[in-house]
Order: structure tokens, then sequence, then C-alpha cells
């Protein structure tokens, strides 16, 4: 597969497309399999002259529009003002395989029993793209994570503060929830949580819901006096305030997903977490990174090369881009290489995790496609 990625800030609607065409165009390439266009609001309203010219010049074989607060693209974000950028993606002609398809998901799509089920049960990866004023999207990803089971289910609630906008440019419907079906490619979706891990693993003993009881057959709340007693003091309180457990996967030690430490019960030695956890679950304590980027980004990307990437982000990666309008992503950037990589700021992300799917608190996931194991 061939991936390339291209951006403009140009207030003008009409040069900022033509400048991301012309870069795809400068490629000398056949028609994409599939062209993503994220913009942020500004052109949000121009979007129907957008995608016609897009489609009438790039002739692309499956094509959506983006609208959301914020977009990522070519080595910079955009979190106000006026951007757009495109992500295209050529399959390998060479293998019959592969394929992208795009649904427009409601209630009568979800009820068909034979394209949509056969298309979510067939791929590799599937990539939703939710708007969160409808409010059955969620049952929606839910329904689908279901019929996936354990199987990759990433993407993106868009953050539609300014008014999100999915659009389906094969009918050239608007849509609340779009799923892109990827099969027979080689893909890899990754989740990072914005944590520092500050201990090794450790197993869940005892656990009520979201109250940990114990842990190592240690009452919860005392082993996490100790753990911040060991933190130096200027840094003790703000630990204890940001402090979180994390889920790790019981072969890999990979991390699932963070849940937040909500508050104490002295009566019982327990801890209040955000989300439940049951005995036998492997955890670490973390801490989570409220300034900068996003503490394990870079290992939660970091592998071979990759072709290109599509991410999604809860926050601006640079703290200083809402000044500037356009900031360097400067681990993105780094963890993915030359990889042609776009996405979008999002409301919530969407990843797996063992034995389940769906919304999630990780502020960073990415779809990485064509990693090279060599």
């Amino acid at each position: 597969m061939r991936c390339a990625a291209a951006l403009s800030t140009h207030p003008i609607p009409a040069y900022a497309t033509g400048d991301v065409i012309a870069e795809l165009l400068a490629l000398d390439q056949p028609c994409a399999d599939l062209v993503v266009a994220f913009a942020t609001p500004a052109f949000g309203g121009t979007s129907e002259d957008i995608t016609e010219t897009i489609r009438v010049l790039l002739h692309p074989k499956n094509f959506i529009f983006i609208v959301s607060d914020g977009i990522i693209g070519a080595g910079s974000e955009v979190t106000s003002g006026s951007g757009i950028a495109l992500w295209s993606l050529w399959l390998d002609d060479s293998f019959e395989n592969e394929s992208v398809q795009v649904f427009s998901v409601d209630d009568g799509v979800l009820a068909d029993e034979d394209e949509f089920t056969h298309a979510m049960l067939a791929a590799t990866d599937v990539i939703l793209f939710g708007k969160p004023d409808e409010p059955r999207v969620t049952k929606w990803i839910d329904q689908i994570c279901d019929l996936r089971g354990s199987r990759s289910v990433s993407g993106a609630l868009l953050a539609a503060s300014q008014g999100g906008l999915l659009l389906d440019c094969a009918s050239g419907s608007s849509t609340s929830l779009l799923a892109l079906a990827i099969t027979g490619l080689s893909t890899t979706a990754a989740l990072a949580h914005g944590t520092t891990a500050l201990t090794a693993p450790m197993v869940v003993t005892s656990a009520v819901g979201p109250m940990l009881c114990e842990i190592d057959d240690r009452g919860a709340l005392q082993l996490t006096k100790e753990i911040l007693s060991s933190i130096e003091m200027d840094s003790r309180a703000i630990t204890a305030q940001d402090l979180a457990v994390a889920l790790l996967e019981p072969d890999t030690e990979r991390v699932v997903d963070v849940y937040r430490v909500l508050g104490a019960d002295r009566s019982s030695d327990s801890l209040a977490l955000s989300h439940p956890v049951h005995a036998g679950d492997r955890i670490a304590f973390h801490r989570q990174d409220r300034f900068g980027p996003l503490a394990d980004l870079e290992n939660s990307l970091q592998g071979s090369r990759s072709h290109g990437a599509l991410v999604f982000s809860c926050g601006a990666l640079n703290p200083d881009s809402d000044l500037v309008g356009t900031g360097e992503v400067g681990m993105l950037g780094e963890a993915l290489g030359s990889s042609a990589y776009a996405g979008i700021h999002a409301a919530s992300v969407i990843g797996s995790s063992p034995g389940q799917s769906g919304l999630c608190s990780a502020p960073f996931s990415a779809v990485i496609f064509g990693r090279s194991h060599h």
C-alpha cells in the first residue's frame, strides 16, 4: 500500500483545497482507493464546494469529508482558524483481497444481516467516526464492537462544539456515524493514555465494582500511601492528585486502559476508581500527565516503519498551538517518522482492548498502516 498526506492553512477555502489537491496530484498516482478530508469548522460552510472539487480532480474510489474542532496533518496541527488536511490510501493492485468500504451507519444498516454484517466481520480493521450530538451513536458503536468481538475497532467522536460534520461523499449525505471497513491490509491500532508508570505490575486480589480493595493481598489504600511516600516531597501532592490505575494486558503487560483514582475509604482501606476492576486483573499505578505532550505517546506508536496513519487526539498535542494556530506536533512526528499521517481533535477516542472495544478514556488513538517488520 501507499499513503500520502497534505495540509493547508490558507484562509480561502478554494485556495486551501487547491493546495492539498496539487500536492497529491504531484505524486502522479492513479485514483486513490480512499481519500479522507479533515477540515476545521471555518471550512464547514463550504463543504459541498470542497468535496465536489476533490471528487472531480482526484476521482477517489472512496471519499469522506470530516469537520471537527481541530485537525492534524503534515507535521502540524490546526486548532483554530482555517485548515484542511487530505489523507490518501492506495492499495496494492496485486492483492485482490485488499479493499476499503465506507458505510453510513444507522438503525437500518445495523439490521442488515448481509452486506454490512459481512463487512464488519471480514474487515481487518474498522474505523468509526461519530457525532456526539446524536444520542444513538454510543449504542451503534457498542453494537459494532459486539459484532466484532475482540477484533480491532478504533476511531473517534468528533469535537463538535463549533458544528461537526460527517459526509459520505459516495451518497452526498451527512450522517451521524461513518464506518470504514479495511480488509486485507497490515494495520495496527494504538492507544496512548498520557500517563507515566509509577510501579511494576501487580494483581488485584479483591475488588467490589469500582472499589479497589486489595492488591497483592494488601490493603489498596495502605499500599498507595507507601507508593506516594517513596516520591520526592515536592512532587508528592500533585502525583496524588493525578494518581491513576492502569489495567494491563496479562501476557504483554501492555496498557489497556487507565482509570483515575477518585478517592479513598479509610474504613475499608480501599480506593474508588473511575471504572470497575476485578480480582485477577493485572494493574500498575500511573501518574496522569496534565501538562505538555502525552507522556506515553512515543512508546505507543514506536515500532517498525509504517506507510501512514490516521490519528485522533482529545487535546492539543502542542500546548502552544491554540495561541499560534499551527504548531509542530513534535512527539507525534518523531514517533511516526516519515509516515504520511493526518487526523482530528476529538471529543473521545475509540480503541480496542483484550476482549472488548469501544469508547475509552485514552486521550489519543491511532491506526497505523503498513508497518514493515524488517
